[in-house]
This record gives C-alpha cells, sequence and structure tokens, in this order.
C-alpha cells in the first residue's frame, strides 16, 4: 500500500474525479444532437461542475491540514461550496435556457425581434437577481446570521443608500423604470434632445444604459437621465417626414406653376409614399439667387426606407426641373460700383500723371 505525503490521497481522488466528470459530460455532450439542448447544458455545465468538485476537495483539504475534521463539523462549508457551484452552474446554463426558449417557443417567436430581446434581456437579469439574492442569504444563514440581524442591517443599509448614495438609487429606481415604462428597448434608435445625444440601443442595465453613437462609439448614460429628459424613439414612429428645400432661377418665374403642378403629380406616383398623409409642394420664398420652393411628403418608418424615398424625391424634383425647360441656380452675387458724380476725367488722369 502506497501512503502520499501530506495525506495527498483524499486531493489527488478529489481532483480525478473532477476530471472524470469533465470527460464523462464531454463524452455526453457529443453523444447528443447537435442542436439540441442537452448538448448545450452539458457543454456549458461541465467547467463549473469540475471545478467546483476539485475547489470543494482542495478546500477539504487544507482544512483537514489544518486540524479541521470536516468529516463530524464540516458540513456549513460544504454546503458552502455546494451553493456556490449550483449557482455558478445554473448561471452558466441560464444564456444556453434562454437561446433554446427563443428558438423553439412559438408564443415567443411570434412577437416581434424587439420583443424578443426585451423579454430574453428582462428574463437574464431576473434570473440572475434572484439565484444571487437566494444564495447570499443561504450562505449567511449558514454561517449563523439571523434574519432578525438581516432585516435590521436592511434598514441601516436603506436609510444610508437614501442619505449617502441618493444617485445610486436615483439611477436604479430608473434602471427599474425603464423595465416596467419600456420607452426603448435593445436595438431601438433614440435620441435625447435636451442633451443632444443619440444612439442605438446596445445594453439596458439597472445603472446605466449603453448607446452606440452613428459614428459607432459606445457612449454610456446613468438611467436617470431618461427619467428627467424626453426621448425621441425613432424605432416607434410608422412614419418619417421627408422635406426638401430646392429653389430655381428668377428667370424662370414664368415656369414655377407648371413645375408645382408636375411636382405634385409626381408625389401621387411616387411608390413609398404614404397617400393619407399631407403632400405639399409650395414657393415659399425669394432667395438671394433663387426662387426657393419646398416639398413635403411622409414615408415609411425605418432608415432604409426613409433614404430610399428620399433619394427618389430629388431625381424626380431634378427630372421636373430639367423637363420644363428651368434650371437650379448657382449662388451668385451682383456687385455694382458707381463714380462720384463731382469726379471730373481729365482733372483725374492729369493727376495721375503727376
Amino acid at each position: 500500500m502506497i501512503i502520499l505525503p501530506f495525506d495527498l490521497g483524499l486531493l489527488l481522488s478529489g481532483l480525478l474525479l473532477a476530471v472524470v466528470v469533465w470527460i464523462g459530460m464531454d463524452q455526453l455532450a457529443r453523444l447528443a444532437r447537435p442542436s439540441g439542448l442537452a448538448r448545450r447544458l452539458l457543454l456549458r455545465a461541465r467547467l463549473s461542475v469540475s471545478l467546483t468538485i476539485g475547489l470543494g476537495t482542495l478546500i477539504w483539504w487544507g482544512f483537514e491540514r489544518l486540524g479541521w475534521d470536516l468529516s463530524r463539523n464540516g458540513s456549513e462549508v460544504r454546503q458552502v461550496v455546494l451553493i456556490l457551484g449550483l449557482v455558478w452552474t445554473v448561471l452558466r446554463c441560464k444564456s444556453a435556457l434562454l437561446a433554446h426558449a427563443g428558438e423553439n417557443l412559438e408564443w415567443l417567436q411570434q412577437r416581434s425581434q424587439a420583443d424578443r430581446n426585451f423579454l430574453q434581456d428582462l428574463l437574464n437579469k431576473l434570473i440572475t437577481g434572484t439565484l444571487l439574492l437566494l444564495a447570499t442569504l443561504e450562505v449567511l444563514r449558514l454561517m449563523g446570521v439571523s434574519p432578525t440581524l438581516l432585516l435590521t442591517a436592511s434598514g441601516f443599509g436603506a436609510a444610508a443608500l437614501g442619505f449617502g448614495a441618493r444617485t445610486l438609487v436615483e439611477n436604479l429606481l430608473a434602471g427599474v423604470m425603464l423595465y416596467v415604462n419600456r420607452p426603448f428597448v435593445i436595438g431601438d434608435f433614440i435620441q435625447v434632445p435636451s442633451q443632444s445625444l443619440q444612439g442605438t440601443v446596445k445594453v439596458i442595465g439597472l445603472y446605466y444604459t449603453q448607446l452606440i453613437t452613428p459614428d459607432q462609439q459606445p457612449l454610456y448614460l446613468p438611467n436617470a437621465t431618461f427619467a428627467s429628459s424626453a426621448i425621441l424613439n425613432g424605432a416607434r414612429r410608422d412614419h418619417r417626414q421627408v422635406l426638401v428645400t430646392f429653389g430655381i432661377r428668377y428667370d424662370d418665374q414664368p415656369l414655377l406653376e407648371p413645375i408645382l403642378s408636375a411636382l405634385r403629380e409626381e408625389l401621387t406616383q411616387c411608390p413609398g409614399v404614404e397617400p393619407s398623409l399631407p403632400r405639399r409642394v409650395h414657393f415659399v420664398g425669394y432667395g438671394e439667387s433663387s426662387l426657393d420652393l419646398r416639398l413635403e411628403c411622409f414615408g415609411g418608418g425605418s432608415s432604409d426606407a426613409y433614404y430610399e424615398l428620399q433619394q427618389e424625391i430629388l431625381q424626380r424634383i431634378g427630372r421636373v426641373v430639367a423637363s420644363q425647360g428651368a434650371a437650379m441656380p448657382f449662388p451668385t452675387r451682383l456687385v455694382l460700383q458707381t463714380k462720384p458724380q463731382n469726379e471730373d476725367p481729365q482733372e483725374s488722369s492729369a493727376g495721375a500723371e503727376g
């Protein structure tokens, strides 16, 4: 019989068991259906399960080396390690469960992409928060902390937060209200006009919200910003306004009415223009070098639909102006220079010769 120094038998047995569990779960995952839930869960859980066994064995061996008899008095330590390992495993499997639910639940697939993103993000935070709260309470109970003490500490903690961490509390409450009221969801393009901020929502956290600006820069905003500022959500509008101001030459004033009539006719035939909303073409003023006209209509709410319609409208304006024999002017400025009335040309030339 081989006797290992420092009582390494327990340690090596635990580490060997952790390796066997890793290999066993890996082999089971290989046998499972490639796109199935079982394969995803096994692959996600093998690391946490194996490390829990290995670390639990290492802790037990270390305590025994210190002279603590965990076989009789170490149930609390074993339970703490087991709870932490279980929570870690569930948190690692959480993403696989949510992904599987999004792919296979029919009622979830019938919702829009924005609603699916919101529900998955909400479930993700609820599962994480609930697990961490329950694990913390159970660990404190195993350590001998009474519920009365917890309630008292939470009361003092709430008072301290109220007086000394008002900003933190405001952001946390605002984060909760973002999930309740849902002024925007992940993937929406929003604007905060009071602060000249805009971007696409990427993350909605309990303390801050991350936006991606149009130039692809990450922008982190405290949630309290949205509680005290107006928000424009471009993803929620059904239609977007196309407003084009352009000009024609002053020499083309006789062609003004034919151009206006032709453009109004074009708006009735242009695909993408919403017929139930205003369609206007008007002469709006005299510019420095042009007769100014303005065209207004409404199209689809998405950015792609808006830019495609705007491009089509601009092309049709150019074709109508050219077909009527008019043109769009270049900015010009006429400078008139006059000579003084009392100036004698002969005196001026004599003075120049002298």
